[in-house]
């Protein structure tokens, strides 16, 4: 098997400089872990050829998007005057319905979501006149077609689309730190080092670039996700103290194989070598889970988290969002419970049309005994309700 390699960081950093005309940085937050990632990518992921020029190219728009990001808040003062307020966030398990839950909150049209192409090509900020024709859209689609994401594989799993709404994990890629690049790639020196990050820097970048995308195109609030949010709520609540949380629960034996199958999917992207078993996702996911109990413990922060059944979603998805806004004090109209039905009838329409996501438990090395055993406590906490 040939393993490809990608250009040293230092020439990635210089490219990025040759091809935007800019070389400030802002802060030096990214350095040391994007060098770290080259390192690992080129001793530790065995990316195929066409996976090292995905990875390349994904690396490389990333590097320029930071550089006009820090650029642009030159060229735009207001954008530093922004005030990102009382924001909607969609936690849980991956596959617990944390997508659905988001793009539920995005249809209601007194929210502001980020799409997937404005986090991928933010500059100059997107204004409201040409927000549904921006060029940009057909550059983000040009872009995940390159890297596979559009691939049937991956739409089964996670429909991606330039004008959808996309995670925080996809922000963080500005900062060069992001549960992305360890999903996608076998980076464990990147991972390692994720961990030990104060993520309270990671999500001060994340506000400015909130900032960046309301400057000249806003709404009431922002709803945002990501399931990774579990692992880092002190520092979320540091740059975002009055967030309101949603976190979404389902039973984990449905969740963990159907994360560990899709970053099968993720890892053949880009490399011939896939490690068997479940990626260390169990362990993982379950001490996300113990972060979360442990915060909703503390007396000032039980009133800000709501919780919603993947089974009760299902059932009645208006009734679940309309009683998280009953406890989050937002106002609902019909108006905007049109406008989310409408939504609602498009995306049922999309999954009927749309290809099919299957696994199975034993395929990673897992069973029933296992996963309760992890995972028993989360569930008895909260509830969840069984899917076997």
């Amino acid at each position: 098997m040939t393993v490809a390699q990608l250009p040293s960081a230092a020439a990635l950093l210089r490219s990025a400089e040759e091809a935007t005309g800019l070389t400030d940085w802002g802060s030096d937050l990214f350095r040391q872990p994007f060098e770290v990632l080259i390192g690992d990518l080129n001793s530790e992921a065995q990316l195929n050829a066409q996976g090292a020029r995905r990875a390349e190219r994904r690396l490389f728009d990333t590097l320029c998007t930071r550089l006009r990001l820090v650029e642009d808040r030159k060229r735009f003062p207001g954008i530093a005057e922004e005030r990102i307020e009382k924001p909607i966030i969609v936690i849980g398990l991956p596959r617990s319905g944390t997508t659905f839950f988001h793009n539920l909150l995005s249809a209601d049209p007194a929210n502001r979501s980020p799409a997937t192409w404005e986090i991928m090509f933010p500059s100059p900020p997107p204004d409201e006149a040409g927000f549904e024709t921006d060029p940009r859209i057909e550059q983000a689609e040009a872009a995940m077609k390159f890297a596979g994401f559009m691939g049937q594989e991956l739409q089964s799993i996670h429909p991606f689309d330039a004008r959808r709404p996309e995670e925080c994990n996809f922000i963080w890629e500005t900062s060069l730190l992001s549960v992305n690049y360890m999903a996608w790639w076998h980076v464990p020196n990147y991972r390692k080092l994720l961990y030990s990050i104060d993520f309270r820097q990671v999500y001060r970048e994340h506000r400015q670039v909130l900032q960046h995308l309301q400057h000249r195109r806003r709404r009431d609030r922002w709803v945002l996700k990501t399931p990774a949010h579990m692992a880092w709520l002190k520092d979320l609540f540091a740059v975002y103290p009055d967030a309101c949380l949603i976190q979404c629960h389902r039973d984990p034996a449905k969740i963990i194989p159907s994360l560990s199958n899709n970053l099968v999917v993720w890892r053949k992207t880009f490399s011939d070598l896939v490690p068997p078993g479940d990626f260390g996702m169990l362990e993982l996911q379950a001490g996300g889970l113990a972060n979360v109990a442990r915060f909703r413990d503390q007396p000032d922060y039980r009133d800000r988290f709501f919780d919603a059944h993947y089974l009760d979603v299902q059932a009645d998805p208006i009734a679940v969002l309309r009683r998280a806004y009953e406890f989050f004090g937002v106002p609902f109209d019909d108006a905007r419970e049109r406008a989310i039905r409408l939504w609602m009838r498009q995306d049922q329409d999309g999954h009927a049309k749309g290809p099919r996501h299957s696994y199975r438990l034993d395929d990673y090395g897992l069973d029933y005994v296992a996963i309760d055993r992890v995972m028993g406590d989360y569930m008895r906490t909260f509830g969840v309700q069984l899917e076997r």
